[in-house]
């Protein structure tokens, strides 16, 4: 199978069936997410407890690809600590900015958004998710 296919595969089925597709009980932080230019309006929440995420959630109306980044982001977070989250956003886009990178292992299924890259508009779309993941970490609720 083609890689172009594989992502096309990734974004369709996390697109039709999103993971952690909801609203989160009791959030400790969370920060909306927009895309003006293509109507992308995320909410991203999460629980961390003793810095590390223990739950992540979104909800909201995007395209295929900000929707399966943001079902296969919430599935990576859950786990992770602040700081494996900011330097995964790092990470994340430098994979998407180059399309021969090999897999960082770090982002596990999140490498699978690859081919995105070589769209500026779609890499864009996939990296909402995730910025607004880290912006939602300095934002804790009161």
């Amino acid at each position: 199978m083609a890689i172009q296919q594989l992502y096309r595969d990734i974004v369709l089925e996390h697109n039709r069936y999103p993971r952690n597709y909801r609203l989160l009980s009791d959030p400790t932080h969370s920060a909306r997410g927009q895309d003006a230019s293509c109507g992308d309006d995320l909410l991203i929440e999460l629980k961390v407890v003793d810095d590390t995420v223990h739950e992540a959630a979104f909800s909201g109306d995007a395209c295929a690809v900000t929707q399966a980044a943001a079902s296969l982001l919430t599935v990576w977070l859950s786990g992770r600590s602040l700081d494996e989250v900011r330097s995964g956003l790092e990470r994340f886009t430098a994979l998407l900015h180059d399309p021969q990178a090999p897999a960082d292992a770090l982002l596990g299924d999140l490498n699978e958004l690859q081919p995105v890259g070589a769209f500026p508009a779609r890499r864009r779309n996939a990296l909402l998710p995730f910025r607004t993941a880290v912006k939602a970490l300095d934002s804790p609720k009161p």
